[in-house]
């Protein structure tokens, strides 16, 4: 099992976390975690908190873009045993490909796997096309 920290603004992590449950269902061993109202070192606590809870289980942490408050606050965070990847700008496709993949999956090729199906889902669809 890996778990799944999803580190956004706002309620976007609870609500892609939400709706990958009312798709696949189970989401366990992940959780969300925002920024709003807290400090960047509040919410750099709060994923070592996480963390530490797995009790050494590997974890993926999603953040919503690199530049920001959350993806400051998830690189600040202490990384000492290699059990830990970061994946930036998470969708819902990104999630749903972790959750059907990470019991399927090496750890070391997960971040990879889960890159490539949120890449594939971004297109621009012409409906003639289709």
């Amino acid at each position: 099992m890996v778990a799944g920290i999803v580190v956004t603004h706002g309620s976007l992590g609870d609500e892609l976390l939400r709706t990958a449950g009312l798709i696949i269902g189970d989401v366990a061993h992940c959780v969300a975690v925002s920024n709003e109202g807290k400090t960047p070192k509040a919410v750099c606590a709060e994923i070592e908190s996480v963390i530490e809870s797995l009790d050494g289980i590997p974890c993926m942490v999603f953040i919503d873009f690199v530049g920001g408050s959350c993806s400051f606050a998830t690189l600040s965070v202490e990384r000492t045993d290699g059990g830990l990847s970061i994946l930036s700008g998470v969708n819902l496709p990104m999630i749903l490909a972790f959750l059907n993949k990470r019991d399927k999956v090496s750890f070391e090729e997960l971040p990879d796997a889960v890159l490539e199906r949120s890449q594939e889902s971004l297109q621009i669809l012409d409906p003639s096309k289709i």
